[in-house]
């Protein structure tokens, strides 16, 4: 049986001022969400992912079960009788990519019961079609990085330019907050007032810069520089929040090159580098906090 998969990703740099055109320093996560077409003799499109609590029917009311009919219907495949049964390495609504890697893996699961040659604009198109749905205004990198892996700078006039680098390990802690990323994109829209011109989206994507070749010469302290001052312009911007600015203090201070949230903020996660022999400590600051982080490795695929 064929395994599809989609990666769930981190934003280094960049977030929200990549709506607007700047670039963002981005990296697939080693984990992410597959998912294995099983035909059913019931004729119903169903989804299920145990690890989230998630059973959904593509004619069901529910926002999972929408994007689903949208992926499908993007595909042009109709209603196929196939049961998607998947697994998640990630949480949902984390700031981690969960939905585009769902949506990912779930149009290459119906392709490969279909026979069907999983072409990346295909995906790309199907998975888009969810995350329009479910966040209004997505950027496009979270798909980009779903569907190829590896670490690149998105922007969206040019999509995923994919980098070499050796790999980086990367602690991500998933707060638990609730979190909406149309809602955060909507607050980002607001306060600059849906401009590019806004002098901290400039200095956002000017930080992605700083931080890209900061990563290339494997500058870590100088990339980790460039994600705190990211967090403070983030945190201007209005998207984060009094947890995610404590779970960044206590990277820092437990020894953290940098320390930033991740994602559209408002809850959802933050990342941190930092020396291999700090970890532990920053993720018992982390678990002392009510957060249970892990691991991560960037930087394996191009």
């Amino acid at each position: 049986m064929t395994i599809a998969i989609g990666w769930g990703k981190i934003i280094l740099l960049g977030e929200h001022a990549v709506v607007y055109g700047y670039p963002a320093l981005a990296a697939a996560l080693d984990r992410g969400v597959s998912i294995a077409p099983v035909p059913t003799t019931k004729g119903a499109l169903r989804l299920d992912i145990p690890a989230w609590n998630l059973a959904v029917k593509a004619d069901d009311d529910h926002p999972v079960a929408r994007s689903l009919a949208a992926i499908v219907d993007a595909l042009d495949l109709g209603r196929p009788g196939v049961s998607l049964v998947g697994d998640a390495q990630i949480p949902p609504g984390a700031g981690l990519g969960s939905s585009a890697a769902l949506a990912v893996a779930v149009a290459r699961a119906l392709l490969s019961h279909a026979k069907r040659a999983a072409e990346p604009a295909a995906i790309s198109a199907a998975a888009s079609a969810s995350e329009v749905l479910l966040h209004g205004r997505p950027s496009g990198v979270d798909v980009a990085l779903a569907i190829a892996g590896g670490i690149g700078v998105f922007r969206r006039s040019a999509g995923l330019r994919s980098i070499t680098c050796p790999q980086l390990r990367v602690l991500v802690g998933p707060s638990g907050e609730p979190r909406s990323t149309a809602a955060m994109v909507e607050r980002v829209a607001e306060v600059t007032n849906a401009t590019a011109d806004d002098p901290r989206l400039a200095e956002l994507g000017g930080l992605t810069d700083l931080g890209t070749s900061a990563l290339l010469a494997r500058d870590l302290a100088a990339l980790g520089t460039a994600m705190n001052r990211a967090h403070i312009v983030l945190a201007d911007l209005g998207v984060s929040t009094p947890q995610l600015d404590s779970l960044c203090e206590a990277a820092r201070v437990s020894g953290a090159h940098g320390a930033k949230l991740t994602g559209a903020g408002g809850g959802g996660a933050v990342i941190a580098i930092a020396p291999r022999h700090k970890e532990t400590a920053i993720l018992a600051e982390w678990r002392n906090a009510g957060v249970t982080g892990f691991v991560a490795t960037i930087g394996a695929r191009t």
